[in-house]
C-alpha cells in the first residue's frame, strides 16, 4: 500500500473511531500517522514547465536549477545537485511541526544551498564577492518565494505532510510550513547565522528572524508580538515584517518565545477540527515554563 493510502486510512480511522479527549491522544494519533507516512520512499512531485525550477535526472540524483527575481529586481540563477539517496532518506523521516523546524536548522543541504547562494550568479552590477548581506537575504527570500505554492493534498495526496529541506528543493514546491522550513534552514546556517523561529498563525506559518540579526536595511521592520522576532512570509511576497492579518498564536525559536493562550482558547472548536495545528500549539505550550 502506498504512503498516501496508509496515511489517509490512519487518519480516517482516527476520525471515526477515536474521541478527541486530550492533547496527548491527538499527539499520539498524529505521530502514528506520520510513522505510516514514512513507510516507503516517494517519487519527486512533478515540476510544471511553467515553474521557475527545473529538474534533470542524473545517474545518482537530481540536478536542480533555480531562477528567480528578488524584490529589488535582481535576477538570480543557482544550480544545485541533490543525491537521490539523500532525497529518499529525507522522505523516510517522519517529522512533526517542531521536529521539522529543528531538522531544517541543522540540514547539511540547507548549509550547502546557502554557500551556493553566495556564489550564485546575479545579473546585476554586483559580483558575488561584493554582495552585501541585505542583498543575500533578499536572494534567499526570493528563492523561497520562487518555489510553487502547493497544498499537501495537491502535491502528495495526503491531508498534511511535513517536507524536509531536501524534499522541498527537489519537489520545487511546498506549502507554508515547507517553505518556512526551507528559509529557516538557510538563514540558520553560518553564512547568515541568524536566530530563527517558526511563527504560528491560525492555519498558517511563517519564518521569524531575531531583530538584532537582520541587516541595517531592515532595522525599522515591525516586530512580532513579544518584540523579539521579525516575521517573513514564505508563501507570499510581502515585505519583511508584514504578514497575514490574523493573531500570532505562538513563536517558537529556541523554545517557546511567545504564546497567546487567550487567542488559542478562542480558536477552540476550529483547532479540534484540525489535530495537526492543535498538536503544534499544545507541544509548544508544554515546553514553556510557567
Amino acid at each position: 500500500m502506498k504512503r498516501r493510502e496508509l496515511l489517509d486510512n490512519a487518519l480516517n480511522r482516527a476520525a471515526l473511531g477515536v474521541g478527541v479527549s486530550s492533547v496527548v491522544k491527538l499527539s499520539n494519533l498524529w505521530s502514528a500517522a506520520l510513522s505510516l507516512s514514512a513507510s516507503e520512499p516517494t517519487q519527486p512531485t512533478p515540476i510544471d514547465a511553467r515553474d521557475s525550477t527545473t529538474r534533470e535526472r542524473t545517474a545518482d540524483g537530481y540536478a536542480m536549477t533555480y531562477e528567480w527575481t528578488d524584490r529589488s529586481g535582481r535576477e538570480w540563477r543557482l544550480e544545485f545537485p541533490i543525491e537521490r539517496s539523500a532525497y529518499r532518506e529525507a522522505a523516510d523521516e517522519a517529522h512533526g511541526y517542531l521536529s521539522g523546524f529543528e531538522a531544517a536548522k541543522t540540514s547539511a543541504h540547507a548549509e550547502r544551498l546557502t554557500e551556493a547562494l553566495i556564489s550564485a550568479s546575479t545579473r546585476g552590477k554586483c559580483t558575488p564577492q561584493s554582495l552585501p548581506e541585505s542583498i543575500l537575504l533578499d536572494g534567499a527570500i526570493g528563492l523561497v518565494h520562487s518555489l510553487r505554492y502547493a497544498t499537501d493534498s495537491e502535491s502528495t495526496g495526503a491531508p498534511d505532510y511535513i517536507r524536509t529541506v531536501e524534499e522541498t528543493l527537489v519537489d520545487g514546491c511546498g506549502d507554508c510550513e515547507d517553505l518556512t522550513y526551507l528559509l529557516v534552514g538557510m538563514l540558520s546556517q553560518p553564512a547568515f547565522g541568524y536566530r530563527t523561529a517558526m511563527v504560528i498563525l491560525p492555519g498558517h506559518m511563517l519564518a521569524g528572524v531575531h531583530r538584532g540579526d537582520l541587516p541595517e536595511a531592515y532595522a525599522d521592520a515591525p516586530t512580532l508580538p513579544g518584540g523579539t522576532y521579525v516575521g517573513i512570509e514564505c508563501a507570499t511576497s510581502r515585505p519583511i515584517g508584514e504578514f497575514k492579518d490574523e493573531p500570532v498564536l505562538a513563536v517558537y525559536g529556541d523554545g517557546v518565545e511567545y504564546i497567546d493562550q487567550s487567542a488559542i482558547a478562542d480558536m477552540g472548536e476550529e483547532f479540534l477540527q484540525d489535530p495537526t495545528q492543535f498538536q503544534t500549539i499544545a507541544d509548544a505550550s508544554a515546553k514553556r515554563p510557567y
